[in-house]
């Protein structure tokens, strides 16, 4: 074992190098990350402290203490079987020395990659792990050297190219937005994603030139947060990074029911709704709706997105729906006797912590490490609204009961469930509660047992549960889920690239106000990459002409659910040639901001250059290879592409706004 002093660190910059297949991770003598080469590209290279840590009194959880790598008296490195070992000792910890060590076990794998985990021997009873920062790398990459693929909500993540995403961005798990981060420069790319098989709460930042840091309430007085961060090589672009995930992600618990085409009793007809309308209206409005969605696509069946079933507005009185408006059981037969998909709205994570019941409810809402409740508040006009802790049987209970009275007592066979696969994990400290105090993988569980007997008694009936966002977690729960963030040209189909086929994403939220074309290629892009479409205001029925587009694209979809709803996507159409391209004005609204005060601060527009033929290339569920193409413009196109196999050269002409399928 070789000891070095921080003192001598400057005498021994390059002596620690971690080498694996075409990655080399350089730390120099003092614990400090150097660089991370891959190929002829360096990345990570700010330095800085490689981890920090936040340790709390265990008689006082608000008196805390913050140490960092660089508080140690001494760093070692030690090789171990299969990777190595690098220790921090003697860390001070409230004056105390002799206390407090730090370790990073690396794994090396033989494709190349490197596990790394974070462990504390803290030998004082005194003081409890409270959360841990690790890995932490600082300048990723450099504004204009290379593109980031960063987390995102909903797609799952954005790339930007030789750029940051601006301010600081907050990634949430088990929100939107899978842990995983990929960089290049070149054609070389760096991987980072938190593996965790136990799905525990933690978060993503990135800020600045790409410095990436995981942190991770971990269940108190724990030894560390208990899951790898991986570092691979990668080859190509993002696509690279996607299918490392994918090849991670299905074998996890929550894709353990496998694909929607396998799975017993799974509810079809979710896949097979190509077009969804949001309305906050009572029931002769989504009546109505249904009615005349019904007279423009008579082809299939539309979904409603339906708020304002219940008794009162919008983000109130939740949990608390029933009774419901007059006339709520009606509409939901009427509208399935004409073969439409009215999907009434609940919330399954908040409690308004202004009604009568929360007096009950309050001990099985989330606490804070200060006794407080967690609470939040969306808007000046809405309540406060407490977040429930999802271990407590008590919320399970709630959860069961509202919505067997949707299905059993209004017959409704949808139901949507708010914030359950969009909203962030809690780290909840009420002991009372029964599970690990602080952060941990209970939050997944608790879903698990709280979801399992009411995806039973709706899937029983051939009905289906969707929630917000596209939290990856709770695929095994839900049957799909609502992509209801506002689209941006950076978006990447991340989600749709590693879970396509084995759940289902609807919605491609627009302005109804953008001019054709613009609504055209966006809600192409849509298609193509999987998604059901819509998530439109009412009065997008009132717009014959991008009516007139939707039919054309659901009709598409419709004629190819074999790789739309039951397939997997697997790259994108790639050029051998020139093609040429198009900007598009977004204007850059979600639909149900039009509900709120025209004062309402709106999102800026978006100019988009999307080439002027765009496509995917998909595998159907009976395994054929098919290429999925559309042309954007009212022009005949003639383009040169790659075979997604062979790398051979093929020609493609289509004709103006034609949508084909190209078998391999």
């Amino acid at each position: 074992m070789t000891k070095i002093c921080f003192t001598c660190a400057v005498l021994c910059a390059s002596a620690a190098a971690l080498a694996g297949a075409r990655m080399d991770v350089r730390l120099d003598g003092g614990g400090v990350l150097r660089s991370i080469a891959v190929g002829g590209a360096e990345f990570a290279t700010g330095g800085g402290d490689l981890w920090k840590a936040v340790f709390a009194s265990s008689s006082n959880l608000c008196e805390r203490l913050d140490v960092a790598a660089g508080d140690a008296a001494s760093f070692e490195r030690t090789a171990a079987h299969g990777g190595e070992t690098l220790l921090w000792r003697d860390i001070p910890l409230g004056g105390m020395r002799g206390v407090l060590d730090a370790r990073v076990d690396i794994e090396r794998r033989t494709d190349g990659s490197q596990a790394w985990r974070l462990s504390f021997d803290c030998r004082t009873p005194r003081w409890k792990l409270f959360s841990t920062d690790f890995p932490r790398f600082a300048r990723v990459t450099r504004d204009g050297e290379g593109d980031a693929m960063l987390p995102w909500r909903d797609h799952g993540a954005r790339l930007f190219k030789k750029r940051s995403a601006g301010r600081r961005r907050r990634f949430d798990y088990l929100g939107h937005a899978p842990m995983v981060a990929a960089f290049f420069i070149g054609a070389d790319g760096l991987y980072i994603a938190a593996e965790d098989p136990d799905a525990r709460i933690k978060r993503m930042y990135v800020e600045g030139e790409q410095n990436i840091r995981f942190e991770t309430p971990v269940e108190l007085g724990a030894e560390g947060p208990r899951y790898s961060v991986v570092l691979a090589p990668l080859k190509g672009d993002w696509w690279s990074a996607a299918r490392r995930y994918r090849d991670f992600a299905l074998r996890q618990k929550w894709a353990a029911r496998g694909p929607v085409k396998d799975i017993p009793g799974y509810p079809r007809r979710i896949c097979e709704i190509p077009l969804w309308i949001n309305i906050h209206g009572h029931p002769d409005a989504a009546s109505n709706t249904l009615a005349r969605a019904k007279e423009i696509f008579p082809g299939w069946t539309t979904g409603l997105h339906w708020h304002l079933w219940q008794h009162s507005g919008h983000d109130v009185n939740y949990p608390e729906y029933f009774p419901e408006q007059p006339g709520t059981k009606e509409c939901i037969a009427f509208c399935r006797s004409i073969n439409q998909e009215p999907m009434p709205y609940t919330n399954g994570r908040l409690w308004t912590a202004t009604t009568s019941g929360f007096l009950m409810a309050e001990p099985y809402s989330i606490m804070r490490a200060d006794g407080s409740r967690y609470i939040e508040k969306y808007a000046p006009w809405t309540p406060e609204l407490a977040v429930m802790c999802p271990s407590r049987p008590e919320w399970h209970r709630v959860m069961l009961n509202f919505t067997s009275r949707i299905l059993d007592g209004l017959g409704a066979q949808s139901i949507f469930i708010d914030q359950i696969g969009a909203a962030e994990g809690c780290a909840c400290y009420d002991p009372a509660h029964g599970h690990p105090v602080g952060g941990g993988a209970w939050w997944y569980d608790g879903y698990e047992a709280a979801l399992a007997p009411i995806r039973r008694a709706w899937n029983a009936k051939g009905a289906f549960i969707t929630t917000e966002g596209a939290g990856e977690a709770y695929i095994g729960m839900v049957d799909g889920y609502l992509q209801v963030v506002e689209r941006t040209p950076e978006d990447v189909p991340f989600h749709n690239a590693v879970y396509s086929g084995w759940t289902t994403y609807f919605c491609s939220p627009e302005n109804n106000d953008d001019a054709p074309p613009a609504f055209r290629a966006l809600q192409t892009r849509e298609l193509l990459w999987g998604n059901s479409l819509g998530w439109f205001l009412p009065d997008i029925l009132d717009r014959p002409e991008k009516c007139a587009i939707l039919r054309e694209l659901c009709a598409f979809r419709q004629a190819n659910l074999d790789a739309l709803a039951y397939g997997s996507m697997l790259d994108e159409l790639r050029f051998a040639g020139p093609v040429g391209t198009t900007t598009y004005e977004w204007l850059g609204r979600r639909p149900h901001f039009r509900l709120f005060d025209k004062t309402f601060k709106l999102p800026p527009s978006r100019f988009a250059e999307m080439t002027d033929v765009i496509g995917n290339w998909w595998r159907t569920a009976d395994g054929e290879v098919v290429l999925l193409a559309a042309n954007l413009t009212d022009r005949p196109q003639t383009v040169e592409y790659r075979d997604c196999s062979t790398d051979a050269v093929k020609t493609l002409s289509l004709a103006p706004h034609e949508l084909r399928r190209i078998v391999r």
